[in-house]
């Protein structure tokens, strides 16, 4: 059976290693990330701090990395294998489930393939075997834990003991709500004790199990709660709920309303009979309900102990019930263990529609991890949309603070050049109550006094656990708000970017922010484009050391373009500019759009008040060395041939009605 196992593990790898990196890395992904930083004294030092949710993961991920980098497949890969190598142990587990239990060989067989295979396409499983957290290697330690859990109750030997004090030991420094097995354990023992055991010894043993219990459910929600503001988004759910939602995530890995209803009904009826068949047979005196009872104390202890937490904090994640998650599966299949033909074809018929019910999920537009829908936060694509934008002289806000890992991990590889360091508002981690408009309106003039534009990054189911929107209907907090509505600000809009989870705004000031200074200076270009529009100067700023006209590949170029026009333009145009040795030729590189990205057309643009137009060219990390020549042109827009190009008149020399900007000179990365 062990090449069954194998093989059961090996096609369940490939399907979590299938789109593994298509998603982006999300707000806990790049905690993780950040954690693995840390010196290994620090993270050896963490397996002894009861802060530390999951130490021995972050020591193993950070040797991982330091062999395989850090890429966001390569993070994500130990998850993959822990999950499959899950499915393979489930095999073995269940087989030794069924003959504690001294079933048939081919009810046997059925039983834990089914149980296999469920845990192999279960988008729960596969969620979190795509995920760089703990979860599914935790999903591996519990299963080991029911393992060493049946063999001690099966052959008791001083071995046995051990080996299950050893997972214990490791899966509470692995994650330390592991702890919540090592209590469903402990009521094994004093349910599974020996008759001849005195009252006593079963007293005593009750008392301390209790007293762990209440002491543990505190720690619960003292640690949990705790960490309401700093975690992001949260359910609050009372325990009825938890348990709703808890089956909804363990069937379909879907909150309410999410999927069709139907889904659901061959899981209820599975989990009924069951459990209705496993209640029976732990009742029963003979020593074959051994293994119901455990598979019991498996399912209700930890549900049980961490539902009473919810009482106090009612903060609820089912993956924080991860580790019943294999009894779960277990409960599932077992009617496929009753004696009775009838109820064992009529089990396997409503696994095959759970398992149709699996591929729908997986698949399921918006939602399913294999849809090809982003189904994680777009961290990734929302900070590439201001890493081909940025000037060395941006401000970039960070909102919540703490998704200030996403930005340091994504931003370096989206450019070479040295990204601003971003500005965060700390204080909103108290929460609204702490930190109200007129400390925003301080905060902001500190962080904003003297820049001309600024970015916003914003998680908004984040940002609003921190931020609370100041009425029900708003989509933002105080830093949301004040970038949705920069015309109200008097600052111009210069761009919103809308991804799965994560909202980039833009905003441009007509002045310097607080202080209202004028823009600096660029270098004169008496140009007029048509018969309407006037460049005044240009700028061209520095990213590297040598200074302003010297670039690096994979980075920006960035320059300011200062307008003005003769009288208010009729037709909305295009800017473009062209990066090229070739001329002649299409550029390697240059940029083509609106204005400030269509939030101030040139239709606006009125005579006297001066419009400074932040330009970026993006530069492809492999565009040769050498000098390039950088030329500027307006076209109308929705007319890109070259001869709908606006005539230029201008002192600086003009080629096909594109006027020459200089020489810059580009170097390797």
């Amino acid at each position: 059976m062990l090449a069954v196992a194998v093989g059961l593990g090996a096609g369940a790898l490939l399907l979590r290693l299938y789109r593994l990196a298509a998603q982006s890395l999300w707000l806990d992904e790049g905690s993780t990330w950040a954690l693995i930083q840390s010196s290994w004294a620090t993270l050896f030092a963490d397996l002894f701090s009861p802060a530390a949710a999951y130490p021995l993961y972050h020591l193993l991920l950070k040797a991982w990395v330091a062999l395989a980098g850090d890429s966001e497949w390569a993070l994500r890969l130990p998850s993959a294998v822990a999950g499959a190598v899950a499915v393979g142990l489930l095999f073995g587990v269940a087989r030794q489930f069924a003959h504690m239990r001294q079933s048939d060989s081919r009810a046997t067989f059925a039983f834990s393939l089914a149980a296999a295979v469920l845990m192999s396409t279960a988008p729960f499983a596969i969620w979190y075997a795509q995920e760089a957290k703990v979860y599914s290697l935790l999903l591996v330690a519990s299963i080991l834990l029911l393992w060493a859990t049946l063999r001690v109750v099966q052959h008791p030997t001083r071995r046995a003991w051990l080996t299950l004090l050893g997972i214990a030991l490791l899966s509470i420094f692995l994650h330390r709500l592991a702890i919540l097995l090592v209590l469903a354990i402990a009521v094994v023992w004093l349910w599974l004790a020996p008759v001849a055991q005195t009252w006593r010894v079963r007293l005593l043993g009750g008392a301390a199990v209790l007293t762990t219990s209440v002491g543990l459910v505190v720690l619960m929600a003292r640690g949990l709660g705790s960490d309401i503001a700093e975690t992001g988004a949260y359910i609050p759910a009372t325990p009825p709920l938890a348990l709703k939602l808890t089956l909804l995530r363990f069937s379909l890995d879907r909150g309410p309303g999410e999927f069709p209803l139907g889904w659901i009904v061959p899981f209820l009826i599975l989990g009924t009979v069951g459990l209705y068949l496993l209640l029976r047979d732990a009742r029963q005196p003979r020593p074959q309900s051994h293994a119901a009872r455990v598979l019991l104390c498996f399912l209700c202890v930890p549900a049980g102990l961490f539902l009473a937490q919810l009482g106090a904090t009612r903060l609820f994640e089912a993956r924080y019930l991860l580790l019943i998650y294999p009894a779960w599966l277990l409960l599932l299949v077992y009617p496929l263990l009753h004696p009775a033909r009838v109820v064992r074809g009529l089990s396997g018929a409503l696994l095959a529609g759970v398992l149709l019910v699996h591929g729908l999920a997986l698949t399921q537009a918006q939602y399913g991890i294999f849809s090809g829908d982003p189904v994680k936060e777009q961290y990734r694509e929302a900070i590439a949309e201001v890493a081909t934008r940025m000037h060395p002289d941006d401000l970039i806000v960070l909102h919540p603070a703490y998704i200030r890992p996403l930005y340091d991990y994504y931003m370096v590889r989206h450019t070479s050049d040295t990204p601003p360091e971003p500005v965060t508002f700390e204080a909103f981690k108290h929460g609204q109550h702490e930190f109200n408009m007129r400390d925003w309106y301080a905060a902001r003039r500190e962080a904003f006094a003297g820049y001309y534009r600024s970015f916003l990054i914003i998680a908004p189911a984040h940002a609003r656990t921190v931020d609370q929107p100041l009425l029900e209907t708003d989509e933002y907090g105080l830093v949301g708000i004040y970038y949705q509505y920069s015309w109200e600000q008097r600052k111009w809009p210069c761009g919103i970017w809308r991804t799965h989870g994560v909202h980039v705004f833009c905003q441009d000031s007509p002045e310097a922010y607080e202080t209202g200074a004028l823009h600096p200076p660029g270098t004169p270009y008496a140009a007029q484009f048509g018969a309407d529009i006037l460049l005044k100067e240009v700028m061209l700023k520095a990213t590297l050391p040598q200074g302003a006209g010297v670039y690096q590949a994979g980075g920006n170029l960035p320059l300011t373009l200062f307008w003005d026009v003769v009288r208010q333009p009729q037709h909305e145009y295009i800017t473009f500019l062209h990066l090229c040795q070739q001329c002649d030729l299409p550029p390697p590189a240059g940029s083509d759009g609106p204005p400030l990205e269509g939030y101030l057309p040139t239709t606006i643009w009125l005579p006297g008040k001066p419009v400074h137009d932040e330009q970026t060219i993006p530069l492809p990390a492999d565009l040769p060395p050498g000098e390039y020549q950088l030329y500027l042109g307006l076209y109308p827009s929705g007319e890109a041939d070259e001869a709908a190009r606006l005539p230029i008149q201008a002192t600086h020399p003009v080629d096909r009605n594109r006027l020459w900007l200089g020489t810059v000179q580009i170097v390797a990365r």
